[in-house]
């Protein structure tokens, strides 16, 4: 089972609307990685607030090319300016759920699995004056992962500091909900707002605090998956090749494409039957079919170039997969589907049908294919286009 990592990040700037905290984030097909760099007071003054971002930028860039983690932190502490306090976190997180931390100066990851909270075993060493925190874990379905900068646990004022502790506590309690990334990056924020709202200071002196503050939350769930064949394959004889492909898929299975739908269905020995009608009707969306008299799964059934169009559309109307939730036309249900998954496939036949090509002469199945995997790869899905 190969394991994602959902992820949500809160960045609170400082009064010129700028921030000395940076946090970078990239997922690739093999793993996902992370820094969290925060500044202080004399950060934020003398070297300005790029200088975290900059490197938490760089870090991530070094950790997907596959640089050691030793050696990413000899490049951090390189890049750290040596007169100032400046923290980093940096996280790399495999697909089989094998894991990398490195923290230097910075406050501690935290995780929680089931309910209880998980002490890593670090090992530390001083490195240029800087403390170093080094462990390779493991994680699992299930576990919930936060990072945070310095400035978010200075966040409380009052009697008693808003200690690493509490956030700990906070965080278990949280996560005992089952909530995902963005649930617990708000729930965090939240608590972060109520505390810092407690601190009175004046406005000279807020210029001089860190930037705000900045959290980056994770939870880890096994990868959804989803693949979309569209379109017969030039070459007839290549039909059951790219039937073959779609049902290699172990997670969703869409066919966009009447004629498509029809190729899969005499192979498989089935046929097709249309669905009911969505309460306005098969107006703007083209009829949905299902597979019946078959052994083998197919998620969903559709029309192909109008359906892939429309679905774009959906997507740009949709912030997350429940803001279609309720809506019964193929389009909106593709693009309900594409949104739940965190890797799509779309295996495109190119042969080409004349009344359905752009004014180029490019068939409008394989354009509408292409402007959805620009959309989805600008969500932070993984995608793939394979064409017959």
């Amino acid at each position: 089972m190969k394991l994602w990592v959902e992820s949500a990040y809160r960045v609170w700037p400082v009064g010129d609307g700028t921030t000395a905290d940076g946090v970078s984030t990239v997922t690739t097909e093999d793993q996902f990685v992370a820094a969290v760099v925060g500044g202080q007071e004399t950060g934020v003054r003398s070297h300005g607030p790029g200088i975290s971002t900059g490197i938490a930028r760089r870090v991530t860039a070094e950790l997907v090319s596959g640089v050691p983690m030793d050696g990413v932190v000899a490049d951090v502490l390189a890049a750290l300016p040596a007169d100032e306090h400046v923290a980093a976190a940096l996280l790399r997180i495999g697909r089989n759920g094998g894991a990398e931390l490195a923290e230097i100066d910075a406050p501690p990851l935290f995780v929680a699995r089931k309910g209880e909270f998980v002490l890593l075993p670090v090992t530390e060493v001083e490195l240029g004056g800087r403390l170093v925190r080094r462990c390779d874990f493991t994680v699992q379905a299930g576990d919930h992962l936060a990072l945070v900068s310095e400035g978010y646990i200075r966040a409380r004022g009052g009697g008693r500091p808003w200690s690493w502790r509490d956030i700990a506590l906070a965080i278990r309690r949280l996560t005992a909900t089952g909530c995902d990334a963005e649930q617990l990056a708000g729930a965090l924020a939240r608590l972060a707002d109520r505390k810092s709202a407690n601190q009175q200071i004046s406005k000279s002196e807020f210029c001089l605090l860190p930037s705000a503050f900045c959290l980056l939350a994770m939870f880890v769930r096994p990868m959804r998956t989803a693949t979309v064949w569209t379109g017969p394959p030039a070459d007839r004889g290549r039909d059951r090749e790219a039937l073959d492909r779609l049902l290699a898929e172990e997670g969703t299975r869409i066919i966009c494409g009447d004629t498509t739908a029809e190729i899969a269905a005499r192979l498989l020995g089935g046929r097709l039957a249309m669905e009911p009608p969505p309460a306005e009707g098969w107006t703007e969306v083209p009829p949905t079919s299902r597979l019946v008299g078959c052994a083998e799964r197919i998620d969903l059934l559709t029309e192909g170039a109008v359906t892939l169009r429309v679905a774009r559309e959906r997507l740009a109307e949709a912030s997350r997969p429940r803001d279609l939730a309720g809506r019964t036309d193929g389009a909106s249900r593709l693009a309900m589907r594409l949104l739940t998954a965190d890797k799509v496939r779309f295996i495109v036949g190119l042969a080409v049908n004349p009344a359905q090509v752009e004014r180029d002469g490019t068939p409008l199945r394989k354009a509408a294919v292409s402007s959805l995997a620009e959309a989805l790869r600008a969500r932070g899905k993984i995608v793939r286009v394979e064409y017959l």
